[in-house]
C-alpha cells in the first residue's frame, strides 16, 4: 500500500466514488476540481487507487475536508484514519486558530471525524447543501 499526495486521473476518482457509493460526477468537472484541490492524499494498492480525501478552500480563512471514500474491499482497515491523519497533518501545519474547516459527513463516518477535532454544529448551525433546480 503505497501513500501518495499526487492527484489520481478524474476516470480513477470518479471509478473510486461510483464503487464507494457517492456517486458520479462530470469527467471535465472533476478534471478542473482535483487540479484546484489544495491538498490531496490518495492510496494505492498494485496500482489502483482505494483510498482518497482532499482539502479544497481558500488558502486562508475557509478549509473543507472533503471526498474522504475508501474502497469497500479495503474498508474496516484502517485506511480512512490514515487518510485523515494525512489531512489533519496539513491542516495544522496551513490553518491558523481563525481558520473555518468543515465538512459534511455520511453517517456513520461522522463518528471518524470526531477522532480528529470535528464537532456537530447542531444547535447553533446546521449543515445545508444547494440543491440545484
Amino acid at each position: 500500500m503505497d501513500i501518495r499526495h499526487t492527484v489520481p486521473s478524474a476516470n480513477e476518482y470518479i471509478s473510486l466514488r461510483m464503487k464507494t457509493g457517492m456517486g458520479t460526477k462530470h469527467i471535465k468537472n472533476s478534471e478542473i476540481a482535483l487540479k484546484n484541490s489544495l491538498f490531496i492524499v490518495s492510496l494505492w494498492d498494485e496500482g489502483n487507487l482505494i483510498g482518497f480525501g482532499r482539502v479544497v478552500g481558500d488558502q486562508g480563512i475557509t478549509f473543507i475536508v472533503s471526498d474522504i471514500m475508501v474502497d469497500p474491499a479495503y474498508q474496516g482497515k484502517g485506511y480512512g484514519k490514515m487518510i485523515m491523519k494525512e489531512i489533519d497533518n496539513y491542516l495544522e501545519q496551513n490553518t491558523d486558530e481563525y481558520a473555518y474547516v468543515c465538512l459534511i459527513a455520511n453517517k456513520p463516518a461522522d463518528k471518524l471525524y470526531t477522532q480528529f477535532g470535528f464537532e456537530y454544529s447542531e444547535p447553533k448551525a446546521c449543515g445545508m447543501k444547494r440543491i440545484k433546480k
